[in-house]
């Protein structure tokens, strides 16, 4: 298109725009070289700085330095500065046994090699050769200060190193940082120093941000949740590298921990609006991704609000005192608490001994009381059979008084029945002149048969007829009590005798013999009268009549004598010799 197609107005327009865009490029070109010029200024003014450089230079150039500090380190002299601020030069020492250390083994090294992958993951230095140098820095720190050994978070603080210097200058700045600048408080297993500045920041943040401590304390958002990694890591996890070198440039001059807390409360101030409003989630996604973005570029930015954050010393330090004085009181309280644990557990173990021994006490009392229980049973029982045994042993002595009684009454007669068959004999043998006369003349009715005399053989047990040895007889039963054994011993006996002596022509008496069985009523009457039983055996029927055939009529008033007699002895009336001998 050339001017002349263009109107007035237009082409006015374009000659301004042109102008416009000139005068930029311009004073973007007069701002690099501003910026240029402004880092050589800087860079001039340090290395004369570090010529001069002594053990007294602190005090003696101390604004001069500061001021060079606030307004940042050139990146091509922050290796060396970094060196001359951490007094690096009497850590020589060091650098000859770096090598030694990073050729032993350490106990750490798989914890390092866990790790070192997430550290600065998508910078390109520690994508290549820089792991190695960091686990290299880590295991040698971690086998030169055994008690600190190795902790998350220092890998960061190495990493910010190795951005600036070889491998042994990093070893020799983290030991002057651990040691001089008492970083490995934070990195003990106590971790005693962390928790004290954690304390302090808080108060901090009470004191000049309220809404957010109050905000904070609502959530239970505790400044242990967000802040520990701000100490641990120097905001290497938190803030663009670039912001993060000027923190280090920072924290090396003025070697205290004040630096931290004036980045923490500026970065808290700047956000005070967006985090009132958040939740815990939001918080913590706020720390990890907003301020990152909110400061890439703009480190001079956050230098200028952390200056601008004034910290009273003697404040910090009475904060730091209160936290002493707390952990002091807590550890005496920890300390009484576990002696109280102690003693709790001893008692503890002397309540569960006391219990088992209770048991113990208690199965054995149960035991004892059902042995008593059984014990008592058995003695019931036993007080119930001996009463059964009293009472049938008191049956038993009535019995035997009773036994004993009719013995006595059975003795008695016996011995009267004794006399009277005594008498009998004399009686009997006092006819014995004639003995065939006597028996010829006995009357004898209704018993004659074959010129056999029949006599009863009475089976005392069954009362049925039985055979005699010469013939039969029958004889009607009478009571066993009636009985006179005596008096039939004395009949067969003179019988027998007559028949001995025999006369010619006369009827020859068969001798008789009856076998009479007569049972006792009881054993007791056995035991007590065997003379008794003996008789008994071979008495006839008590009221049979005595018949012998064809007797003479002289032995009539005898044979009357004769049966009387009988019938006194056994004590017959008329009415009970009924029953006859056939």
């Amino acid at each position: 298109m050339s001017w002349f197609g263009i109107g007035r107005t237009q082409a006015r327009q374009l000659e301004a725009d042109t102008k416009c865009r000139t005068f930029n490029r311009e004073d973007s070109e007069g701002s690099l070289r501003n910026e240029e010029a402004e880092a050589e200024e800087l860079a001039v003014s340090w290395l004369e700085i570090m010529k001069r450089w002594d053990s007294n230079s602190r005090k003696k150039q101390k604004s001069q330095v500061e001021k060079l500090v606030y307004r940042g380190v050139p990146n091509d002299l922050r290796a060396l500065i970094w060196m001359v601020l951490a007094n690096d030069s009497n850590k020589s020492h060091l650098r000859l046994r770096y090598p030694e250390l990073i050729e032993q083994t350490s106990p750490c090294e798989k914890l390092i090699r866990r790790d070192i992958c997430r550290t600065y993951p998508e910078h390109k230095f520690f994508k290549e050769q820089g792991q190695e140098a960091l686990f290299n820095v880590i295991k040698a720190y971690s086998l030169h200060d055994r008690e600190v050994g190795y902790c998350q978070g220092s890998p960061f603080i190495v990493g910010i190193l190795l951005l600036q210097m070889p491998e042994e200058e990093a070893f020799c700045v983290l030991v002057e940082l651990m040691e001089s600048y008492r970083m490995r408080e934070f990195f003990k297993p106590s971790m005693k120093e962390l928790s004290a500045n954690l304390y302090i920041l808080s108060e901090l943040i009470q004191e000049q941000i309220p809404e957010l401590h109050l905000h904070f304390k609502a959530q239970g958002f505790h400044p242990t949740t967000y802040a520990s990694q701000w100490f641990l890591t120097m905001f290497a996890t938190v803030l663009p590298l670039n912001a993060v070198f000027r923190i280090m440039d920072i924290f090396l001059w003025e070697q205290t921990y004040d630096v931290i807390f004036q980045v923490g409360i500026a970065l808290l101030k700047e956000g005070k609006d967006k985090l009132i409003n958040m939740d815990i989630e939001g918080m913590l996604q706020y720390f990890r991704t907003t301020v990152y973005r909110n400061y890439v570029g703009a480190e001079d930015d956050l230098v200028h609000k952390l200056r601008q954050i004034k910290l009273d010393q003697k404040k910090l330090r009475r904060l730091k005192q209160v936290w002493t004085n707390e952990k002091e009181r807590e550890s005496l309280e920890l300390e009484e608490c576990k002696r109280l644990t102690f003693e709790n557990s001893v008692l503890c173990q002397r309540i569960k001994t006391l219990e088992d021994e209770t048991c113990h006490l208690a199965d054995k009392l149960i035991k004892g009381q059902v042995s008593r229980a059984e014990q008592a049973e058995e003695m019931f029982i036993l007080k119930r059979e001996l009463v059964a045994l009293r009472r049938h042993d008191g049956e038993l002595n009535e019995k035997l008084k009773e036994s004993t009684r009719k013995n006595c009454y059975i003795d008695a007669k016996l011995h009267g029945i004794c006399g009277e068959n005594e008498a009998l004999r004399q009686a009997l043998s006092s006819l014995g002149h004639d003995p065939m006369q006597f028996v010829q003349n006995v009357e004898m009715p209704n018993c004659v048969y074959s010129n056999t005399v029949k006599l009863p053989k009475l089976d005392s047990s069954q009362g049925r007829e039985e055979r005699c040895d010469a013939g039969y007889c029958t004889i009607g039963r009478q009571e066993s009590s009636e009985c006179n054994p005596g008096a039939m011993q004395v009949l067969a006996e003179n019988t027998s005798s007559n028949q001995q002596s025999g006369g010619d022509k006369s009827t020859h008496a068969r001798s008789i013999s009856s076998d009479s069985v007569i049972s006792s009523s009881s054993s007791e009457q056995a035991n007590h009268n065997s003379y008794y039983k003996n008789n008994m055996q071979n008495a006839f029927q008590t009221d049979s009549k005595l018949v012998i055939s064809e007797g003479g009529s002289s032995m009539n008033s005898n044979s009357n004598k004769l049966s009387e007699g009988l019938k006194r002895t056994f004590g017959l009336s008329d009415k009970s010799s009924s029953s006859r001998v056939l």
